[in-house]
């Protein structure tokens, strides 16, 4: 489902996942247990994309 199309409720409860996954491999990648660079550079970037898009929809409101 593409971002775009997802209520408020959904991007925030998708931000959460995405940032619990961030602080989860973040952690394995501290302890050595994983070596996925690219997916913790995925997750960043997925986590800038939808606290762009809630902000967007808090301007959208607000005007």
């Amino acid at each position: 489902m593409e971002l775009r199309s997802r209520t408020a409720g959904e991007l925030l409860r998708h931000l959460q996942e995405t940032q619990d996954q961030f602080a989860t491999l973040k952690f394995q990648l501290a302890n050595r247990q994983s070596t996925n660079i690219a997916q913790l550079k995925k997750l960043r970037r997925e986590i800038a994309r939808v606290k762009t898009l809630l902000r967007e929809d808090q301007l959208r409101r607000t005007s």
